[in-house]
């Protein structure tokens, strides 16, 4: 006879069993496969449920220099199982993320000793990965933005758009007329865009966000910062309204519909958070959220040969950041050392409330990435 835990998953209503994969990790649910058929076409081929899933997953932190991902809740460390290529062949150099997808933009030199640019969606939960073929040649000055079509009734109709920005580009007023093209992943194929701006996206405050299938950037004109935003959808730009800016200006998602902006000035660790109002909203604008004042915060203006840190806004006024320090320290029969520190970080209205050391490395043998870390909510949505 079975024993009644055996006959207690199986005799509940296929809704009460939904609600409690909700609640389980998609890394989990990926062993949990193979349970029983409902479960298998639940888990792999169920829309509904995987995006369901998605929207209650909690955010991560990615690090691929050294292979971790940071559960910024528990504070626990896992291994993130990431392609050879992405560490070996075609290192990442900045990634965009949208529902659990990554778009990688990678750098290489050749042989030539000349830099170009690959690039590829990888879903660090499902491990596959599939590299975009460029119409013609990727350029390590193209930028890059990630998102879908919400007009269609379905959310995975994904898009890539590629801005082609260069110095052969700019005009006598300091400008470019930038090439803009559209990757569909459901026709396999690039084609050309025709828009014209007069701004410029100052990729020197964040490499842009994905908020509900849209991208966003912070842009300037005339010396005046503001929020840009691309609508897959339309296929338009549209520039959202004006933003602070500091010496060190960050820009992530925040509940999942709206904006964060991370600040600080040039000579002090105190932070401030600002916020939109949901993107969703007929007019949107930045307010002030709260501010972090303390002396053992950690720097964010960082050193030409220093990552940016990546960083999230809790509901409860709290900030968490992967980030990097350099230090010098002594050692025994040798030379002080200058070693590149990897810590997370909490910290609230009050001060630090948690902060752990992931890593450390001798300073000349550490290649600098461009970003230290990443924040991604983990998917069962496949590349499509």
């Amino acid at each position: 006879m079975a024993s009644p835990k055996r006959l207690l998953l199986p005799s509940l209503p296929l809704e009460m069993i939904e609600e409690i994969l909700y609640r389980t990790p998609a890394e989990s649910l990926i062993r949990f496969k193979s349970t029983c058929k409902k479960w298998y076409a639940l888990i792999t081929s169920d829309k509904r449920f995987m995006y369901s899933h998605l929207d209650r997953s909690p955010e991560r932190f990615i690090r691929v220099y050294d292979r971790q991902i940071m559960d910024p809740v528990s504070g626990t460390l896992s291994v993130a199982l990431i392609p050879e290529e992405f560490r070996e062949s075609y290192p990442i150099d900045s990634m965009v993320h949208c529902d659990g997808l990554l778009l990688c933009t990678c750098e290489k030199w050749n042989y030539r000793e000349l830099k170009y640019a690959k690039l590829a969606v990888w879903n660090p939960v499902l491990r596959n990965m599939k590299w975009i073929e460029p119409s013609d040649i990727y350029r390590i000055t193209d930028y890059f933005g990630f998102g879908y079509d919400n007009t269609v009734g379905s959310r995975d109709n994904y898009k890539i758009l590629r801005l082609v920005v260069g110095p052969w580009r700019i005009r006598k007023d300091g400008y470019s007329d930038p090439d803009c093209e559209i990757y569909e992943f459901k026709s396999d194929t690039w084609r050309t865009l025709g828009r014209k701006f007069d701004w410029e996206v100052d990729f020197s405050k964040c490499n842009g966000v994905s908020v509900m299938g849209n991208m966003y950037w912070i842009a300037v004109k005339k010396e005046e910062h503001f929020i840009v935003s691309f609508d897959f959808s339309v296929e338009t730009f549209k520039e959202i309204c004006v933003c602070p800016s500091s010496w060190v200006t960050r820009l992530a998602c925040f509940n999942g519909d709206r904006l964060s902006l991370l600040l600080q000035a040039e000579e002090s660790t105190g932070i401030e958070v600002w916020m939109t109002n949901s993107l969703t909203d007929g007019v949107v604008s930045f307010s002030h959220y709260f501010n972090v004042t303390s002396p053992d915060l950690p720097p964010l203006h960082i050193h030409s040969e220093m990552a940016r840190p990546g960083y999230s806004i809790g509901k409860h006024r709290n900030i968490m950041l992967w980030c990097e320090a350099s230090v010098q320290e002594e050692e025994e029969d040798e030379d002080d050392k200058w070693y590149i520190r990897i810590k997370f970080y909490e910290f609230d209205q009050g001060g630090i409330t948690k902060q752990i050391e992931t890593a450390r490395h001798r300073q000349y043998d550490y290649y600098d990435p461009f970003i230290c870390s990443y924040v991604y909510v983990p998917s069962l949505i496949p590349i499509p």
